[in-house]
């Protein structure tokens, strides 16, 4: 008996031993932390761009610190609302970078907010790798700023592609004064220079609730096609809500990849039956599926943005292998991006002379009984 005595005080001091170094290992574990800033749209006309872009980032930061985070520091990832403009974001990168200290930033959605940052980086010592950002005017913008996404330019060409083949004669643009919807309409322009087809375009204001004067000067202009790009799914909502009343029809319609992705808008206008749209595909692949799969069993619900899902995933993957292996120097960090060769759940990630995503492909959709079907 006093044997198996001592043999249980053992034990449990054995047990109280452990007890002690677990508890210290998951506080420094807890206490030595790297953190990035991410600045999603968590609000406004685009927050379920920004709620399927967190919910993704969160599992990848999740599946790090599961496997021991950044050479034993916990991941952190901080995520901020950019609100879809540029002031709130650069304020944002200012507040984070000078008071926090904060390096490493990653972003989704809205050109404009990484323009407005990208001329802040050429000083200072931070880096930014974004998501679903796609005007033309980012690619090379900054030594510093790295683009996980498509170009709007190639998106514009499969539209001036189109409009040639189907020898349009005249073409309407209604668009935003943003960044992102204006980027679109200037590579259109691009592409059609030497062409027989001629542009109208309408612009109007972000906010705006009335566009029905530059929807009936593009009418009375006898258009044979139109293309309509909105910054948000409320602005597009506009359009097409005024479209129907004042029951202006074009024969042929495309339309830019927020509309293309919203499933609302898609549904509930019947003049979009037919129209042309395009997005960056991510092709299937077994980690893809995964991916998917456990955003479901965590959620509850399917992502609703899949592409999204997949390159804000592999962004948040992939800014913690660099640091995993560089730290978070800037320069250090460029060149591992400039060099990367990242097999990701969205693809093979590598980036161009431009910090551009290589071999980033856009496809064309039909629009058909309120759904986007790709076109092979």
């Amino acid at each position: 008996m006093r044997k198996l005595g001592k043999k249980l005080v053992l034990i449990i001091i054995a047990l109280f031993v452990l007890v002690i170094v677990l508890f210290y290992a998951f506080y420094s574990f807890s206490q030595n932390e790297v953190k990035i800033v991410a600045l999603f749209p968590l609000t406004g006309g685009l927050a379920h761009y920004g709620d399927a872009a967190q919910k993704s980032a969160q599992i990848a930061v999740e599946e790090i610190n599961a496997s021991g985070g950044i050479n034993g520091a916990r991941f952190v990832v901080d995520y901020q609302d950019h609100q879809c403009n540029p002031q709130v974001a650069k304020s944002l990168f200012e507040q984070f970078y000078s008071a926090g200290g904060v390096q490493v930033f990653t972003s989704a959605a809205c050109s404009g907010t990484v323009l407005a940052i990208a001329p802040l980086l050429k000083d200072d010592n931070a880096i930014l790798l974004s998501t679903l950002v796609t005007t033309p005017a980012i690619t090379g913008v900054s030594p510093f700023v790295f683009r996980n996404w498509g170009s709007d330019d190639a998106e514009a060409k499969l539209f001036a592609e189109q409009i040639i083949a189907r020898k349009i004669s005249s073409i309407g643009v209604i668009y935003e004064e943003t960044d992102y919807a204006r980027g679109l309409k200037i590579s259109l322009e691009k592409y059609l220079k030497d062409s027989n087809a001629r542009i109208f375009s309408e612009s109007f204001v972000s906010g705006s609730a009335d566009v029905r004067s530059q929807l009936s000067k593009l009418s009375s202009d006898n258009i044979d096609a139109l293309f309509i790009s909105p910054q948000t799914i409320p602005s597009g909502g506009v359009v097409l809500k005024q479209m129907t009343e004042l029951n202006f029809s074009p024969k042929i319609i495309f339309v830019n990849d927020n509309i293309t992705k919203s499933s609302q808008l898609l549904s509930s206008y019947p003049v979009l039956d037919g129209a042309i749209g395009a997005d960056f595909v991510v092709e299937s692949n077994p980690d893809y599926n995964v991916l998917m799969k456990k955003y479901f069993s965590k959620y509850g619900v399917e992502c609703s943005q899949k592409n999204i899902c997949a390159g804000v995933y592999d962004a948040i993957k992939l800014l913690a292998q660099a640091i995993k292996e560089k730290g978070t120097d800037k320069i250090a960090l460029a060149n591992y991006l400039r060099d990367v060769d990242y097999s990701g759940v969205s693809g093979e990630i590598g980036f161009d002379s431009n910090n551009d995503r290589k071999n980033a492909v856009y496809s064309l959709f039909v629009i058909r009984n309120g759904v986007a079907v790709i076109q092979n």
